[in-house]
């Protein structure tokens, strides 16, 4: 069986709940529903995983580090060979501050984009990454630091979008696990200039 390592980005504790910054925890969380499993605590590697076979053909690692978002990829080496999936195919799910609210993009290059745990997870795996990235808006607060924005809850009628936009959010990331990133990405990066242009 093929095997993909998930790792949803985003900070531990019901503080953090709802922001922006965790808005890879959240995908994680309702894809994990959905696939009728549950995240268990591993305290002695900083995360919370789960295992569980998809559609029987691939096996499947779901993973939302605990070490806040900066060191992301400190443990993962570790917890990606001690669960057998070491070298295996690595998906992450982040925020993104570059794409309106809702957008989603698939990346499948070298660079972090600047994302802080993008970049650890980089420089703990050495290894290519496909990044699933979920558009948070920019800050319209000329006064406000970009840290205080994404760590900022999400507006009701934020949320309420969000949901919708839900289903989206997951075939996407069942195409790659079916169909492969460079199909995923053909279908489902023509959406930013579609949404733009509403």
């Amino acid at each position: 069986m093929a095997k993909f390592g998930i790792i949803g980005l985003g900070n531990p504790g019901l503080n953090y709940t709802q922001t922006r910054h965790n808005v890879g925890f959240w995908l994680l969380d309702e894809f994990a529903k959905q696939n009728y499993t549950f995240f268990t605590q591993d305290k002695k590697l900083s995360a919370d995983i789960c295992k569980f076979n998809y559609r029987s053909s691939h096996k499947m690692l779901l993973i939302k580090p605990t070490t806040f978002m900066n060191n992301s990829g400190s443990r993962l080496p570790s917890l990606l060979k001690n669960n057998g999936f070491f070298g295996s195919s690595i998906v992450v799910v982040h925020d993104e501050l570059t794409l309106p609210l809702g957008v989603l993009k698939i990346s499948n290059t070298k660079g972090a984009g600047g994302h802080n745990g993008v970049k650890s997870i980089m420089a703990a795996l050495s290894t290519p990454l496909i990044r699933v990235r979920i558009g948070i808006g920019s800050k319209t607060l000329p006064d406000q630091s970009l840290s205080d924005y994404v760590l900022s809850k999400f507006s009701q009628m934020e949320s309420d979008y969000l949901g919708k936009r839900l289903p989206h959010f997951v075939s996407a990331i069942h195409s790659i696990i079916d169909s492969g990133v460079e199909k995923t990405m053909n279908i489902f990066n023509q959406e930013k200039q579609i949404e733009t242009t509403l």
